[in-house]
């Protein structure tokens, strides 16, 4: 998309205007808009932080290398994250190395996906894996 950037100068202007568009995007900085972001433990308190109103919603997916539904929703995670762009934050955490916060989101199967809505505050939750279709319907109304 920088291809039509001849000079030096609409090209610093065209990151410029990228870097501000995301800058308040996500409140860790961890999360792009449109990308499906691998976020630690103090990323997601920060991202759930309710000072951070105003914010978009926050769909997380908690997973585990090991498992094999968890493999196989990946790629559809991904493409509902370029599906929704701006309008939500995506992000997936991994339950063996964040095994505290599996158990603070009372995940019983993985993987899990989690709406959070703008305010921190868990609105919808699916169990197993799910189509790219699905999550951005979970997600639409809340947006």
């Amino acid at each position: 998309r920088w291809a039509n950037m001849i000079e030096k100068r609409d090209l610093v202007m065209a990151l410029l205007d990228v870097m501000e568009a995301t800058a308040g995007f996500s409140l860790s900085g961890a999360i792009s808009p449109g990308e499906v972001a691998d976020i630690t433990g103090d990323q997601l308190t920060m991202e759930l932080d309710k000072d951070g109103s105003g914010s978009t919603p926050l769909l997380l997916d908690v997973y585990a290398v090991w498992c094999g539904p968890c493999q196989m929703m990946a790629p559809q995670l991904v493409e509902a994250a370029k599906e929704l762009g701006s309008s939500c934050r995506v992000a997936k955490i991994d339950s063996d190395k964040y095994g505290e916060w599996s158990h603070n989101l009372k995940v019983g199967g993985l993987p899990t996906v989690i709406l959070f809505d703008s305010n921190g505050e868990e609105v919808t939750r699916q169990e197993g894996a799910v189509m790219s279709n699905a999550l951005i319907s979970m997600v639409q109304p809340h947006i």
